[in-house]
C-alpha cells in the first residue's frame, strides 16, 4: 500500500484530558514514522504542543461553519494527499463526514470521548455512515455505542488509552517540597486534576468537605488542581471564560475564605509537569458526573494513588470493584466525603489499593500497543 498521511482535526480551544490525549497521540505517531498533521484552532495550547513536537498544524478559524470546516478540509487533502482523516471532538467528525462526500478513497476514524447517548434518527444515520472506524478506550462505552449508534460493529474497535509508563516514578524530595509549599505536612491529602467545570463535580468535592467533622478536617487538605474552560479571545486578547466554570471559579474562591477550611482547601493552577502533584498527593478524586474513561485517574493509578470516583460512565471499569479505588454516588457531596472517610479512618488502604492500580494499568495502558492497534486500523482501512 502507498504512504499514510492522517489529518486529525482537533476543533477545541480548551486544554483538558481530550486535548492532551489527542495531542499526546499526534506526537507518538509521528515519532513512529507515520506523517501527521493537524487542523487546530491558532493560539490554542493544542496548536502551540503539536508546533513544539514538529507536528505540522494547519489553521481553523474560530467560529467556523461545519460546511466551511468540510470545504477547509477537502482543500487539504486535494492540496497535500492526506490518505486518512481523524476527529476529535463532535464537530470534528461532522466536517469529516461532511468532507468525504463523494470521497470514497479517504477514510474516517472517529476516537469517541464522551458517551455514547442514543443517536438513531436519519441525520446521524447518514453521519456514521461517513464513520469507517470508531475509537474508544472504554469497554463499557463500546457497548453503548454498539447499542445507540447506527453504525456497523466490524466499525468499533477499543484502543486502550496509551501512556509513557516510564515516566510515572515517585520521587520523594519533590513529593516533600511541593507538600511542605502548600503546609500539607502531616495531614493526608486529596486532589483532583481536572477542568474547573461544573460537570466535573468539582463543587460537590469541595461541598464533601461540609460532611466532615471539624476533627476530621483537621486531619485533610483538599487540593483543587486546574483552569477555567475557556471558550475563546475577546477582541482585546484577554481570555473569555465559559460562564458556569467562571460562576463555579468565584465559588471555591469563596469557600477557600471561609474560618472552617482555611488552610485545608487548596486551589493550584493547571501544572504542565503533573505527575510531581499527584506524587503528592495521597488519594485522588475525580468526581465527574458522567466521566467516558478518565486519564487523569490512569495517571494517578501509576503514582500508586487509589481514586475516589463516581459511579457513572467509564469510571466503574477503571476503579473495578473498589479493588482499585472507591466508588460513590454521582452529584452527591455526602457520599464523596464517605469516600474520604474510608481512607481517614484507614490510611493504609491507600498503598494497598495504590499498587493494585498501578498494576492494572501496566498491563493495559500502553504506547507501544495503543500505537499498534492504531496503525492496524489504518492499515486495513
Amino acid at each position: 500500500m502507498g504512504e499514510i498521511k492522517v489529518l486529525h482535526c482537533l476543533n477545541a480551544p480548551s486544554w483538558g484530558g481530550l486535548e492532551i490525549y489527542s495531542v499526546e497521540l499526534m506526537i507518538e505517531l509521528q515519532r513512529n514514522g507515520l506523517k501527521q498533521a493537524a487542523l487546530c484552532i491558532p493560539g490554542s495550547r493544542a496548536a502551540d504542543e503539536l508546533k513544539r513536537a514538529s507536528v505540522e498544524v494547519f489553521e481553523l478559524p474560530a467560529g467556523i461553519s461545519k460546511f466551511a470546516h468540510a470545504r477547509l478540509i477537502r482543500r487539504f487533502i486535494k492540496e497535500k494527499g492526506f490518505t486518512h482523516l481523524h476527529s476529535h471532538t463532535r464537530l470534528d467528525m461532522w466536517a469529516c463526514a461532511l468532507a468525504k462526500w463523494n470521497k470514497g478513497g479517504i477514510k474516517h476514524i472517529y476516537n469517541l470521548y464522551m458517551n455514547a447517548l442514543p443517536k438513531q434518527d436519519f441525520v446521524h444515520k447518514w453521519l456514521f455512515s461517513k464513520v469507517d472506524a470508531l475509537c474508544t478506550s472504554s469497554q463499557n462505552i463500546l457497548d453503548d455505542a454498539k447499542k445507540n449508534f447506527p453504525i456497523a460493529p466490524k466499525k468499533l474497535h477499543l484502543i486502550r488509552y496509551g501512556r509513557k509508563t516510564d515516566q510515572y516514578v515517585h520521587a520523594p524530595e519533590k513529593r516533600e517540597h511541593i507538600r511542605s509549599k502548600y503546609n500539607a505536612e502531616g495531614k493526608i491529602v486529596f486532589g483532583t486534576l481536572c477542568r474547573i467545570d461544573p460537570g466535573k463535580g468539582v463543587r460537590e468535592l469541595v461541598s464533601a468537605l461540609d460532611h466532615l467533622t471539624d476533627e476530621e478536617i483537621g486531619k485533610i487538605q483538599l487540593w483543587i488542581v486546574g483552569d477555567l474552560t475557556i471558550v475563546g479571545k475577546n477582541p482585546d486578547g484577554s481570555i473569555h471564560y465559559e460562564g458556569p466554570s467562571k460562576e463555579l471559579s468565584d465559588w471555591i474562591d469563596r469557600k477557600i475564605a471561609e474560618p472552617r477550611l482555611k488552610g485545608h482547601l487548596v486551589r493550584i493552577p493547571f501544572q504542565k509537569e503533573y505527575i510531581p502533584y499527584i506524587d503528592a498527593l495521597d488519594v485522588f478524586a475525580l468526581a465527574s458526573y458522567n466521566e467516558t474513561y478518565s486519564l487523569s485517574i490512569l495517571d494517578a493509578m501509576l503514582m500508586e494513588k487509589p481514586v475516589i470516583g463516581t459511579n457513572a460512565g467509564g469510571t466503574p471499569e477503571q476503579i473495578g470493584h473498589n479493588e482499585r479505588g472507591t466508588l460513590v454516588e454521582a452529584k452527591n457531596a455526602k457520599a464523596l466525603a464517605e469516600g474520604m472517610r474510608i481512607y481517614i479512618q484507614n490510611p493504609s488502604l491507600t498503598e494497598t489499593q495504590g499498587k493494585i492500580g498501578r498494576t492494572w494499568v501496566l498491563s493495559q495502558h500502553n504506547w507501544p500497543t495503543t500505537l499498534q492497534k492504531t496503525v492496524e486500523i489504518y492499515q486495513k482501512l
